[in-house]
């Protein structure tokens, strides 16, 4: 069987259209996918969606650092 007459196999082509089709579909998922986890891990979003919680954290992260650089200046002195 020569590769010609392979191709015009309606097996062959039905085969070769529904990996194209898994293939469309896959990559459609993949995109979807990062999609999805960029906008669950960007930070911008994050604050976005929930400003109070944002400066609250920002409140205590500030509190937590003012105090670790009390302390180290009160051990220096």
């Amino acid at each position: 069987m020569t590769l010609e007459k392979a191709r015009r196999d309606p097996e062959i082509l039905r085969a070769e259209a529904e990996i194209a089709r898994a293939r469309a579909a896959v990559t459609e998922k993949l995109m979807a996918l990062q999609r999805e986890l960029t906008r669950t891990f960007d930070w911008r979003e994050w604050i976005r969606e929930r400003p109070m919680t944002a400066v609250a954290a920002a409140f205590g992260v500030g509190v937590l650092l003012g105090s670790w650089r009390g302390a180290f200046h009160r051990k220096i002195r």
